[in-house]
């Protein structure tokens, strides 16, 4: 069990615990410079990922809220909390920093000053909006992303931990199928996919079947068996002649010469390397996973993020929030790509209490910084039902979350 947290901590005073007094997590109601500085004493080289949602110096004017800084107001209010959060970060972990096109450049030069442009990982597009309502009529391009900067503290020491999204459909590259997989390899016979499929179903080609079926049913149907024989449906690619062994190109020069045949080469530690006329042969079954309803078609996450919807979250967490309130499945991506359970996990900005929440939820220890009312009026009550297994919203049925631990308020 984790020590109980002090009530003295950082110049600041336990005002109340919520759920269990033992649970090191700390909402802090304050200035988060102050709050920083007195981190450093008890969580120097602690926090495994550290994500935060600065303001975005947008000009806009909110509810007891101003978004307006001149640049040069925003990049000193930037640079002073970064360079406090630098040695917060513990040297496998990485920050997350989450902005819209308005101080972009200003972020990245800021961000490689203080980390490195050495440790800059990553800049992801995150697909924020649609062209809806006001924003289609704007002169321009219409903009609808935010970005997230990822740094990490020393290169090549972050753990990251790789992830997958599901992707609809089937990859179309996936074209051909293996028609006798219990024979051995060098014996092995392929088809096109689409009309293997289509006699299967007692067609006569593939064209015929999209006509009696209808286009859509057909390719419902296409999809269907691939994901389901994802062992016997294949793509060739030509591989890279350089980066491989002078083995394995005297067979892929051998098998340019004996096209029809399949050859294998066996690699201790990695997958055979299957050739076929000169080119790779790839299982689809290598992108399938199987997921809660069945099989399904997954890929690498890229640095491009379209598949975390931002609308319909007026109800998420229980709180109402209106600037620009973040998903929790985009948060428990970011905790799950940077920490694992027991982590420690910082957000300086925490604004609604999302963070901290899905933290909470995906069983991380967590610390939140929010300065004001809106600490007690979003943020306490919204971790106050995450701890009472109260909260349904967000990723609570993803994580298995049915309530538990607690947190201390500290201001």
């Amino acid at each position: 069990m984790a020590a109980r947290p002090s009530r003295d901590f950082a110049g600041l005073t336990l005002r109340e615990s919520v759920g269990d007094p033992d649970d090191p997590n700390r909402l802090i109601v304050g200035d988060n410079v102050c709050a920083l500085a007195g981190l450093r004493p008890e969580f120097e080289g602690r926090f495994r990922c550290i994500y935060l949602d600065p303001p975005f110096n947008t000009g806009r004017v909110y509810d007891g809220y101003s978004d307006h800084r001149s640049p040069d107001e925003w990049i000193r209010m930037m640079r002073e909390r970064l360079v406090l959060l630098l040695p917060l970060l513990a040297d496998d972990g990485a920050v997350f920093v989450e902005i819209d096109d308005t101080e972009l450049g200003s972020l990245v030069l800021l961000m490689d000053e203080v980390f490195g442009r050495a440790q800059r990982v990553s800049l992801v597009t995150i697909l924020r909006s649609a062209t809806t309502g006001h924003k289609a009529k704007n002169r321009g391009p219409v903009n609808v992303t935010d970005f997230l900067l990822i740094y990490e503290k020393r290169k090549g020491l972050w753990r990251c931990y790789p992830q997958h999204r599901e992707r609809h459909g089937v990859d179309p590259a996936y074209a051909t199928v293996l028609v006798n997989p219990d024979a051995p390899s060098e014996a092995w016979r392929f088809e096109p996919l689409a009309r293997f499929v289509a006699a299967a179903e007692g067609y006569s080609s593939a064209s015929s079947a999209a006509r009696a079926m209808g286009k859509s049913v057909w390719r419902d149907v296409l999809a269907r068996f691939a994901l389901s024989h994802a062992d016997r449906v294949v793509r060739f690619a030509q591989p890279r002649f350089e980066a491989v062994s002078r083995v394995a190109q005297a067979l892929i020069l051998r098998s340019r010469l004996e096209r029809d045949t399949v050859f294998r080469l066996e690699r201790p530690g990695h997958p055979d390397l299957l050739l076929r006329g000169g080119d790779r042969l790839l299982f689809l079954s290598r992108k399938v996973r199987q997921g809660p309803r069945g099989p399904v078609l997954v890929e690498p996450l890229t640095n491009v993020w379209d598949d975390v919807p931002f609308q319909g979250l007026a109800k998420e967490g229980g709180v109402v929030f209106g600037r620009n309130k973040k998903p929790e499945r985009l948060l428990a991506r970011i905790l799950a790509l940077s920490t694992t359970a027991g982590d420690w996990v910082l957000d300086p900005f925490l604004g609604s209490g999302t963070t901290a929440a899905v933290a909470h939820k995906m069983d991380r220890r967590w610390v939140g910084i929010e300065r004001g009312e809106q600490a007690y009026s979003l943020c306490l009550p919204r971790l106050s039902r995450v701890v009472s297994g109260l909260d349904p919203t967000g990723v609570t049925r993803s994580s298995g979350w049915q309530g538990g631990g607690g947190f201390g308020v500290y201001a």
